[in-house]
């Protein structure tokens, strides 16, 4: 009794934790963005560094506000560039800070 009781508890802690912490569109986009930048950086160095991070910056910004759609479901949020029987891209967030990529 004493060990479901225990069990109970930290249920009860990861879903509030999960609830409380679960992603918005803006945690999503600060993801999305680093993400973008990381691979516009890959190979490049100097003065075209710069200008293909401001481009990813951009590029990342208007598909984050223009084609994601954000699905909340308590304890966690569902973010789909496209439609959603086909997207393109779809990622399941979980604490603000985690971005799994579902394909």
């Amino acid at each position: 009794m004493r060990g479901m009781f225990k069990t109970i508890v930290t249920l009860a802690i990861l879903g509030a934790a999960l609830y409380f912490t679960n992603p918005t569109m803006a945690d999503f986009g600060t993801f999305y963005e680093r993400k973008q930048v990381a691979a516009s950086q890959k190979g490049v160095s100097g003065v075209l560094a710069n200008i293909t991070k401001k481009v990813a910056q951009t590029g990342a910004n208007l598909v984050i506000e223009r084609g994601f759609a954000r699905t909340d479901s308590l304890l966690f949020s569902t973010f789909t560039l496209g439609s959603s029987k086909k997207p393109l891209e779809r990622y399941i967030g979980l604490g603000k800070v985690i971005f799994i990529e579902v394909k």
